[in-house]
């Protein structure tokens, strides 16, 4: 169990750094209304998203703080957390105890809003955009990695949203500038704002590519069958050299166990060579003594019936009364 525990760290935290900012809204329309940041759960497998940190500071300032916390030897958790606490403002740690919402599902999506009011729930932000400026937002692990970031431009108007684009290869690995953005109006299908309905893609790139290059697909059929040929093979091998390894380790035994009882039929057979007259005589002295240590015996036991004596005589036994002269 601890062993399945320690293999399956790598996959939970591959799928915290599977979390992408798909869209952001800054101000819903000119009289107010609060914006609000759609995440998207990009791996095929859940991701638990609590204890990561949502913040409006810069890269060089959460940089900083981890800089000024270097001899201390704090975790970069504790450090984020104490951040929290020192600009609640600032930025905000997606709580624990809610895993019936923060545990997110395959390739969806949850929103946070960004209205300042953190008290109204787990998905509401302490800090809210200002229309204008540019806004920036970042989401970090609990390790203090930067999972993902996005500028939103100030030239982004009331009730717009700036989203990625749905054509293309969603989403990608941060940091590889291959992610394309545009604005959304909401005036038709194809810039319609989806707060709560990811851009699903239609078609997948990668199946598309392959299907560019093997229209017919030979080569996928020939690949498949290479796969299970070669499966084959190799168990084939394997079930061989498996055989042959267990015949000779049992050859081997029947050997080492016959090899003793050889070795005894060969000594008792050995032919004894002749021997001189000295040792002759001295092994039929030897068995002349033997053969003659006691005197000869017939060996018949005779048993031979004998009257009883005086101290089993009846009369004997009994106590003698005086006799009584008249």
């Amino acid at each position: 169990m601890i062993l399945c525990a320690i293999l399956a760290l790598p996959t939970f935290a591959q799928g915290r750094r599977n979390v992408r900012i798909n869209e952001v809204m800054v101000q819903q329309d000119s009289t107010g209304g609060n914006g609000w940041v759609e995440f998207y759960n990009s791996s095929y497998s859940s991701t638990a998203v609590e204890q990561m940190f949502i913040t409006t500071l810069s890269r060089e300032e959460i940089q900083n703080v981890f800089d000024k916390n270097k001899g201390n030897k704090k975790k970069p958790k504790q450090i984020l957390v104490e951040l929290c606490e020192a600009q609640p403002m600032d930025i905000y740690e997606i709580p624990r105890g809610d895993e019936r919402n923060t545990k997110i599902a395959p390739r969806t999506h949850f929103v946070m809003e960004a209205d300042g009011d953190p008290k109204s729930g787990t998905f509401h932000m302490p800090f809210i955009f200002t229309q204008g400026k540019d806004n920036y937002i970042a989401l970090y692990d609990v390790n203090g990695d930067l999972v993902d970031d996005v500028t939103i431009p100030a030239s982004l108007n009331y009730g717009e949203t700036y989203a990625i684009k749905a054509e293309g290869r969603l989403p990608s690995i941060l940091g590889d500038g291959k992610t394309e953005w545009t604005v959304k109006d909401g005036k038709t299908i194809e810039t319609a704002i989806t707060k709560g309905n990811y851009n699903v893609r239609e078609v997948n790139e990668n199946i598309e590519a392959f299907h560019e290059k093997d229209p017919h697909g030979y080569w996928i059929a020939l690949l498949a069958m290479s796969v299970v040929f070669s499966a084959l093979a190799l168990l084939y091998i394997l079930f061989k050299l498996f055989g042959k390894f267990a015949s000779r380790n049992l050859t081997e035994e029947k050997e080492q166990a016959a090899a003793p009882v050889a070795a005894s039929s060969t000594a008792m057979s050995a032919p004894s060579g002749d021997l001189d007259g000295e040792k002759m005589a001295a092994i039929c002295f030897a068995l002349y003594q033997h053969l003659n240590a006691h005197d000869n015996e017939s060996g018949v036991l005779t048993l031979a019936p004998r009257d009883g004596s005086a101290w089993s005589t009846k009369s004997n036994l009994m106590r003698e009364l005086p006799v009584i002269k008249k």
